[in-house]
């Protein structure tokens, strides 16, 4: 019989030792990953499609249920929620998790949990059909949408959360970025993403080039830049982009624009 695939998830390193102690002594379970934050999660879980799950739920930028909304469009694993918490029990169960254990917890009710969840996946029951909606409706009240800065940031990916689902956006298929309010709105194929966040923050956080600031409240990708033009009469430069989109510059940025002409 294979293994039982496994991922621990908890902020805090203390807690992911111990489980992963715990864990070793059965030997039918194999550890593949242990994550200290969301977003390492949601890569591990997409990389490794573990059939069990010890995941902490309190943790900075992206907590349990968000982890658990982020891959809800892949078969989700077991799922045993470790936790210093106790108001997020109900939660828990209406999202059909195996277990929540209340840290700290001894070693007799985990194991008792792992047993449970085992048995679980043994039947392949530990699922419900509809748990996707009902990790959405836990984790999209109140939730802004937000860049999320992890310790583990991908040079060629921005991470973004948005009603509680995580989306990893590679730095090439973001098109332009535009100011909007207190949002910025980060344009890719046929959609956006609103993300309260400033453009100064955004044009820091991307690499430039291929990211020039053309507008105080713009900032294109010049990878799908296809024509400039400069009307009659003005000091601006009309940029049009490989999806029609057309973005004006500003006479404050008219070097930049120099130097897109001149590449």
């Amino acid at each position: 019989m294979e293994k039982i695939k496994a991922i621990i998830v908890d902020d805090e390193r203390e807690a992911r030792e111990g489980v992963a102690l715990l864990l070793a002594q059965d030997k039918s379970v194999n550890v593949v990953a242990v994550c200290a934050n969301g977003v390492e999660a949601i890569q591990a879980i997409r990389e490794f499609h573990p059939e069990l799950i010890f995941l902490d739920i309190q943790m900075p930028k992206i907590n349990g249920f968000e982890v658990l909304n982020s891959i809800s469009n892949q078969p989700l694993p077991a799922v045993i929620f470790t936790t210093a918490y106790d108001e997020y029990t109900l939660k828990a169960f209406e999202v059909h998790a195996v277990d929540y254990l209340l840290k700290p917890f001894t070693d007799e009710r985990f194991f008792a949990a792992l047993s449970h969840a085992k048995e679980l996946i043994k039947q392949k029951q530990q699922v419900s059909p509809t748990l996707p909606s009902l990790v959405e409706s836990q984790v999209k009240s109140g939730q802004a949408n937000e860049l999320i800065h992890s310790s583990d940031e991908q040079s060629d990916k921005i991470v973004v959360k948005v009603d509680g689902r995580v989306h990893f956006l590679s730095h090439r298929e973001i098109i332009w970025i535009e100011a909007y309010d207190y949002y910025v709105k980060i344009h890719v194929t046929e959609r956006f993403y609103l993300i309260r966040d400033s453009l100064k923050k955004m044009e820091q956080r991307l690499p430039g080039p291929p990211f020039v600031r053309v507008h105080k409240s713009s900032l294109i990708n010049q990878q799908y830049l296809q024509e400039i033009s400069s009307p009659k009469n003005s000091s601006e430069y009309l940029l049009t982009l490989t999806n029609g989109t057309q973005v004006r510059s500003s006479r404050s940025y008219r070097e930049q624009i120099k130097g897109l002409m001149t590449n």
